[in-house]
């Protein structure tokens, strides 16, 4: 194959997928939002004097954040690759910015910082009466025109303008559920006006919304750190049930030996659960909650793996056979490619169940950390539209995980005709 019809092939490729998908669109609103973010983290005066800068001190957030940052403005830097001086100059000046980040969040050391002579633990402390705050504006004054560039620059990569036709499409074929949710919240504030139903019952979902604007940046840190447990344990969880799945679909006396007694499990109620793994790791232990999503997620990745590995056509087996093709062979080149649908199937649910899992699991029990407690001390002081917007945090959490796996999903297997025919 030719340089020249390689480049066409590129081509072609990199415009079907900008014209039948929002997939980059999506990465380009997060990584905007991305390097907003962490422009608040590497400076102490944002991070702790303004609303949105206070949503993202959580220390174990900040490096998540620079690192979806790096991945989602690497996307947009190599696919499409860049055409012309304009492009080309939008990826090095991201790509700098991305640098500058990961340097700053990753590593401890501020250039901006470094620059104007400070001393580096100055961006690791908390803002005292003693800190050197004109020294940080010094060094916040210095790095502002590089949000403005990193911000021109995914604009510059993304280049919405010319996807005008692909919104057009996505209005038209979203248009149905969007018109449902919006009935369903003018109804939903309009007849608890008409039948003064009391906020303690059933709050407005303007009032939920005024909430949540006022109390979002420590919303965001209990979310992350009930997904933090949600994420450990659906690792472990799905993991061990896509191991398991393996050795069942291999050794039939196994799956017969270990399947009742994952039923058995799966069919405990979670509320039974809780307190038993509270009471066994302790409250305050994030081993309970992450035991306990481990135990909702791994009876689905199971049997959706073996399921996925038993499945496969007869007559594949017996091409396989004909080719001489060993266990091995015939479990990499076939029955693994048949069952990664039936296993990203059965981890998209999970991702819905750990979430679910590690707020119950809060709820009984554990830090004050957690989504999970808050919901639970909201409600019980009949501060209900707190607790809505607690929840409106947990889905949000749980619909980025999906957005994640579902994305996963589709770079490991783009040849599945789910994905072709779109």
């Amino acid at each position: 194959m030719t340089d020249a019809i390689r480049a066409t092939l590129v081509e072609e490729l990199d415009a079907s997928i900008d014209t039948r998908t929002l997939g980059r669109d999506l990465v380009a609103l997060i990584a905007i939002f991305m390097a907003l973010a962490v422009f608040q983290v590497q400076s102490p005066l944002l991070l702790h004097n303004t609303t949105f800068g206070s949503a993202f001190r959580n220390a174990s957030l900040q490096p998540a954040l620079a690192v979806a940052l790096a991945l989602t403005g690497g996307l947009l830097i190599v696919t499409p690759r860049p055409r012309g001086v304009v492009q080309a100059a939008a990826a090095v000046a991201l790509g700098l910015y991305i640098v500058y980040i990961l340097a700053a969040i990753l590593f401890g050391f501020n250039l901006s910082g470094a620059l104007v002579g400070l001393d580096q633990e100055v961006f690791r402390a908390r803002l005292t009466s003693a800190s050197p705050v004109e020294a940080l504006e010094s060094a916040l004054t210095l790095s502002l025109p590089l949000i403005y560039i990193a911000l021109i620059a995914i604009v510059a990569l993304w280049q919405p303008w010319t996807r005008l036709s692909v919104y057009v499409r996505a209005l038209r074929s979203n248009a149905a559920p969007l018109m449902v949710a919006l009935i369903v919240l003018a109804l939903w504030e309009a007849l608890i006006i008409v039948f003064s139903i009391q906020e303690f019952l059933l709050p407005r979902p303007s009032v939920i919304g005024g909430r949540l604007a006022e109390l979002y940046p420590r919303l965001i840190s209990a979310g992350w750190n009930t997904f933090q447990n949600a994420f450990w344990g659906f690792t472990i969880g799905s993991g061990l049930g896509i191991l398991a799945g393996f050795a069942s679909a291999r050794f039939a006396g196994f799956s017969r030996a270990l399947l009742p007694l994952a039923i058995a499990i799966n069919a405990v109620p979670i509320i039974a659960l809780a307190p038993i793994m509270n009471r066994w790791f302790g409250e305050l232990n994030p081993a309970s909650k992450i035991a306990i999503v481990a135990l909702m997620t791994f009876f689905p990745a199971m049997v959706s793996t073996i399921k996925g590995l038993t499945s496969v056509d007869t007559l594949s087996l017996e091409l396989m056979k004909s080719y001489a093709a060993g266990q091995i062979a015939t479990f990499a080149k076939l029955r693994l490619p048949f069952a990664l649908p039936y296993i990203f199937s059965a981890l998209k649910v999970g991702t819905t169940l750990s979430m679910i899992g590690a707020i119950v699991s809060e709820y009984f029990g554990g830090s004050t950390a957690g989504l999970g407690w808050r919901i639970r001390d909201d409600a019980g002081l009949f501060k209900y539209p707190e607790a809505w917007s607690a929840i409106v945090i947990a889905s949000a959490f749980g619909i980025l995980f999906y957005v994640v796996v579902s994305a996963v999903e589709r770079a490991i297997m783009p040849w599945h005709v789910s994905f072709r025919e779109k």
